[in-house]
């Protein structure tokens, strides 16, 4: 199942795929991962597109089951006291041209 769902803030993004990733297996879905990257977008005829875009979907090909993973600046932007970042190290993504620096998102217990 794969999905791509715009937020106008990155902490709120990242609250939503803990959500997501927490949620699925109580609702007999199966196992959900995230990939989250802060940037702008292009909105056309109730889609979004753009480099933004398409660095959140390598990240997410990136996460394993129950993990939401994000870019850096999606990390430094969140802002959000729910939340905290392990540092998974620069990670070669597919069709990009160098190391990006991701993080695993946690909610704070």
């Amino acid at each position: 199942m794969a999905g791509c769902s715009y937020f106008r803030e990155p902490g709120t993004a990242v609250v939503a795929g803990l959500d997501l990733v927490e949620r699925a297996p109580a609702v007999d879905l199966p196992p959900a991962h995230v990939g989250i990257h802060t940037g702008p977008v292009i909105s056309q005829d109730g889609d979004v597109y753009g480099r933004t875009v398409n660095l959140a979907a390598r990240i997410a090909s990136y996460a394993h089951a129950g993990q939401v993973v994000v870019s850096q600046e999606t990390a430094q932007h969140s802002g959000d006291p729910q939340v905290w970042f392990d540092p998974l190290g620069a990670v070669e993504l597919k069709g990009i041209a160098k190391p990006l620096p991701l993080y695993q998102a946690y909610r704070r217990s």
